[in-house]
């Protein structure tokens, strides 16, 4: 999964706080739903959708990435990350026709530490919050 320059930037910037305990997949609207109308309803379970697949490929690329090993003189240590199923999405109006929509996906990322190269004896480090927007443009969602 590649990502441009400005993306890469703008998803370190929305790296945010400490860790938020995510209780599943729920949204909610800047405004409340009278803010959105009938047409965000579509657009709204549009990017419940978008998430749920957005939400695949991270975790099938987190499976792809190879642990990474760091050597000391006492052991070895491996880390690798995963993300967890729980994610929250808020849909957002812009007031703009082009982009009339902005959709935010929060979830956890979740960085393991094990104490052999076997990577049966770990735990989790930390876990970094994670926010992404999208903006809703021509009928979809674009990232």
């Amino acid at each position: 999964m590649r990502t441009s320059g400005i993306r890469q930037i703008f998803r370190g910037l929305c790296v945010i706080g400490a860790a938020v305990g995510m209780l599943g997949a729920t949204s909610a609207t800047a405004d409340g739903p009278a803010a959105i109308g009938m047409a965000g309803d579509r657009v709204h379970e549009s990017f419940a959708k978008f998430s749920s697949k957005w939400m695949d490929k991270v975790n099938r690329a987190a499976e792809e990435q190879k642990p990474t090993a760091r050597r000391s003189a006492s052991n070895t240590v491996v880390t690798y990350r995963d993300y967890t199923d729980d994610f929250t999405t808020e849909l957002r109006p812009t007031g703009h026709a082009s982009a009339p929509y902005v959709g935010i996906l929060r979830y956890s990322e979740q960085i393991f530490s094990c104490r052999n190269i076997a990577a049966n004896d770990c735990t989790m480090s930390s876990q970094i919050p994670v926010t992404e927007i999208f903006r809703y443009q021509n009928g979809r969602w674009v990232y």
